[in-house]
């Protein structure tokens, strides 16, 4: 008996015929990429140009230890250095004498916001609800109906 499993699939043309290692641009899988903690490295970058606060290391660490208990340089630094690589944040200064800070690009700035936007359509959030957030009565309401 022949035991063919192939189920009529075409072997490639060529061995090396797999999928391209192109850069991701789908948001959903850019932010998966990313680990935690270069997720909240990416969050605290944002937090800090919001509150218009220092975005060098220092001020980052400070931003990061509330949801990390300890966070230090040689933690932070590789994390950063990744987010840079991605194009998701962009670095200033670093020359001797000088602090390096960080800001987002754009391209970060349309990730988080691209997840922003995940996240209130599954709590069913719509325009000002992502702001001010709805009444705990109101949350029940939409969890029964």
């Amino acid at each position: 008996m022949h035991d063919d499993d192939s189920r009529d699939l075409e072997p490639p043309a060529r061995a090396d015929a797999s999928p391209p290692d192109d850069p991701i641009t789908d948001g959903r899988r850019a932010w998966v990429d990313l680990t935690g903690f270069q997720r909240g490295c990416l969050e605290a970058v944002a937090r800090c140009e919001r509150d218009d606060r220092p975005r060098s290391p220092a001020g980052l660490i400070a931003t990061l230890e509330r949801r990390y208990p300890t966070v230090s340089r040689a933690r932070l630094e590789p994390a950063l250095r990744a987010l840079v690589a991605r194009g998701l944040v962009a670095t200033r200064g670093g020359h001797p004498g000088r602090t390096t800070t960080y800001r987002l690009t754009g391209a970060g700035r349309a990730l988080l916001i691209q997840r922003a936007e995940r996240l209130a359509a599954l709590c069913d959030l719509q325009g000002s609800a992502v702001d001010e957030g709805p009444e705990p009565a109101a949350r029940e309401d939409r969890r029964s109906g």
